[in-house]
């Protein structure tokens, strides 16, 4: 507050209102009443400087009568936006001899961007006095963050049957923006309008929209364009994002329950006459479990030889399940996995380790 003051004192508030006298008045009858913000003004009829979206603009009226501050005195603020919706706020001076008005610089206020006239009026005595005040609002540029996202996760791929979504996060300055409307629009590999929808973005500044990829469809496979398109502070914004769609490779893996998951890969470390249980899956075109699949497990011991050939089928959750005990041999096993699906042979292979007790 203090600062707020000094602003005004040393702009000489009252050298400048004696100018609108023809004659000098007697300092003890002189009063004074200036606007200003906290980024200029001071002085008759000054600009209040620029301000950005979002932010509080407080707008000061400094009261004063012969040189002294006049406290618990109203002050009218009378505040037009730059699409001239006018409103009135009343404060009353405080020790200082200073009311304060704020005027928040939200979306939620309609149209921000722009002049804004702020006008500043009370009576003293029967003297009627005012001061206007001009303020900017400029806006930087907005930002807005735009994919696809497949089981929660950002992708840029995905298979028949998915369930997509795309997301929208709009910011300004680290800001997020909420209850601001973005229109999505997607379109299938084809070029064939497959989605248009409007959704409005939430307290993190996040809109989305979920859909499920069809199939059978010729339409399905190949690359997906979407975009999306929102308002902020009056830019417009537009995104794009591309995702494909393909099949996926029919794939059989096989593995230990100490590991081995994915292509080839280590099973772990077994201790002799420690029991392994070997699991397989097959996964069709759409990356799915396939229950009911023959799969054959072949193993062998550290010097080559074939110690067992077992063959299982995968149950209704599509998994094969194989148990059997390390026989007393120390070194590396190897495990082949077969099984034929939609004509192809499909196999996968792991290793495992003994070491003595």
């Amino acid at each position: 507050m203090a600062t707020i003051l000094a602003i005004g004192l040393s702009a000489g508030l009252v050298a400048l209102s004696n100018g609108f006298f023809s004659e000098p008045m007697p300092a003890a009858k002189l009063t004074l009443l200036n606007a200003f913000s906290s980024k200029g003004g001071v002085g008759i009829n000054n600009t209040g400087g620029g301000f950005e979206p979002l932010e509080n603009v407080s707008i000061y009226a400094y009261l004063t009568q012969g040189g002294n501050a006049v406290q618990n005195h109203t002050v009218t603020f009378y505040v037009q936006t730059p699409a001239n919706a006018e409103t009135t706020i009343t404060a009353m001076t405080n020790e200082f001899g200073l009311a304060q008005a704020n005027i928040p610089l939200l979306p939620t206020e309609g149209h921000i961007i722009g002049t804004w006239h702020v006008q500043t009026n009370t009576t003293v005595n029967n003297q009627n006095l005012t001061d206007a005040l001009n303020f900017e609002c400029q806006a930087q540029k907005p930002k807005m963050d735009f994919f696809f996202k497949s089981n929660g996760v950002s992708s840029i791929s995905f298979l028949p049957h998915d369930i997509l979504s795309l997301e929208a996060q709009l910011s300004y300055r680290d800001t997020s923006i909420a209850g601001t409307p973005v229109t999505f629009d997607v379109k299938s590999p084809n070029g064939t309008e497959f989605l248009q929808k409007t959704e409005t973005t939430n307290e993190n500044g996040t809109a989305n929209t979920t859909f499920q990829v069809p199939w059978p469809s010729n339409q399905t496979l190949g690359i997906w364009q979407a975009s999306a398109i929102a308002e902020i502070f009056e830019q417009q914004l537009n995104a794009t994002a591309n995702c494909e769609c393909y099949l996926a490779p029919t794939t059989l893996d096989v593995f230990t329950q100490k590991g081995g998951e994915g292509p080839n890969t280590q099973g772990g470390n077994f201790a002799l006459n420690e029991s392994v249980t070997l699991f397989a899956e097959v996964h069709d075109d759409y990356n799915q479990t396939i229950p009911g699949q023959y799969i054959s497990f072949e193993i062998r011991g550290p010097n080559g030889t074939e110690i067992a050939l077992l063959v299982q089928a995968t149950n209704s959750f599509g998994i094969a399940t194989e148990t059997f005990g390390i026989p007393p041999y120390v070194g590396t096993f190897e495990i082949y996995a077969s099984t034929q699906y939609n004509g192809k042979v499909l196999i996968d292979t792991l290793t495992l380790t003994t070491t003595q007790n």
